[in-house]
């Protein structure tokens, strides 16, 4: 099953007109095909059954086993936006009424994973979103067995797969919002272990060892300065778990310029009328780096997807985005991007 999916994804992720696709293009060319190698029977309409009506209202698939709905799941065109509230709502709401565990928002290239019966709203049940565009082969491949293989769904196990999963986010978002309480917090009343540091390291530099009422005056007086906001921190996706040297435009292991290198040939190529798989590609063969890390610099490290970043080049608002990500190469942005 996982090297009939890999072989697939590698397919799929490799044809230039993947994200250019209609909607029903999309259903047969990426959604059948990933179900039936998941172990789905796509040829029988009581296992994958389309258009599944509720309430006079209908779901693009329903996966059933012994004549029960598992999954529900609404595919769009790879132009759509999946964050959409309309079209999260739409699944998630029927999902909830007819008591469906698990749902899937998909384009064919993004496949966002749905807890409807838990609380909160709408955007908050996604417990996991897979990628194929961006993430390794191996990988999506992985998650597409934990959570929608037919073996997995029927034994319970995909539901505890996504539960866990589930938490997991949770838990990583509580910790990242009360990371910036903590911090706030102890410059505001600086704790005792930290005080005495700080002027351990004073003494070390100056010779002198200062008073430690000096040192926690240093911090409240200059608590706006040291003070952070969530705003301030730029949101990296969590599948990605890159470093917070997100914008970096220091040169890379091979020497290669993050703009100069890969962003400013790529957008050219773009330009001139060339899908970015194939611009992509080209580039990696030139500078001899994988696919991927062409892929990754141009999208990834600047926290969009391969879509956003076409989709801003075709409607010539690149320049303006990369002045704003990339603020101390403005310069050089102007030099080479004039015609935006």
């Amino acid at each position: 099953m996982k090297e009939q999916l890999i072989t697939f994804i590698e397919k799929l992720k490799n044809n230039p007109r993947a994200s250019s696709f209609s909607e029903d293009q999309t259903k047969q060319a990426s959604v059948l095909p990933i179900l039936k190698r998941l172990g789905w029977d796509v040829e029988n309409i009581e296992e994958v059954f389309p258009e599944f009506s509720i309430e006079g209202r209908r779901v693009d698939y329903s996966l059933r086993i012994n004549n029960q709905n598992k999954i529900f799941i609404e595919a769009k065109k790879p132009s759509e936006d999946l964050d959409s509230s309309n079209h999260q709502e739409q699944l998630l709401d029927y999902s909830f009424r007819e008591g469906v565990k698990l749902a899937v928002l998909t384009n064919g290239i993004t496949w966002s994973f749905y807890l409807p019966l838990t609380s909160g709203d709408w955007k908050s049940r996604k417990c996991y979103t897979i990628d194929i565009f961006e993430q390794a082969c191996e990988s999506v491949a992985d998650k597409f067995v934990e959570l929608l293989s037919r073996i997995n769904i029927e034994s319970g196990k995909a539901f505890d797969n996504a539960e866990s999963l589930y938490k997991s986010t949770q838990k990583e978002k509580a910790i990242q919002k009360a990371i910036y309480d903590a911090w706030n917090g102890i410059i505001k009343e600086p704790d005792s272990v930290l005080v005495e540091l700080i002027a351990e390291r004073i003494e070390k530099i100056s010779g002198y060892k200062p008073d430690l009422e000096y040192v926690k005056k240093f911090f409240q007086d200059n608590e706006s300065i040291f003070s952070l906001s969530e705003g301030i921190v730029e949101k990296i996706p969590k599948s990605y778990h890159q470093p917070k040297t997100y914008y970096k435009t220091t040169r890379g292991r091979k020497g290669y310029d993050q703009l100069e290198d890969y962003l400013i040939p790529a957008i050219k190529l773009i330009r001139n009328g060339q899908h970015h798989t194939d611009v992509f590609k080209q580039l990696a063969d030139k500078l001899k780096v994988k696919y991927s890390t062409v892929s990754a610099q141009c999208t990834r490290y600047l926290g969009i997807s391969t879509y956003e970043f076409a989709n801003l080049i075709k409607d010539g608002k690149i320049k303006y985005f990369l002045k704003e990500k990339l603020p101390q190469r403005k310069k050089v942005i102007e030099e080479y991007l004039l015609i935006d």
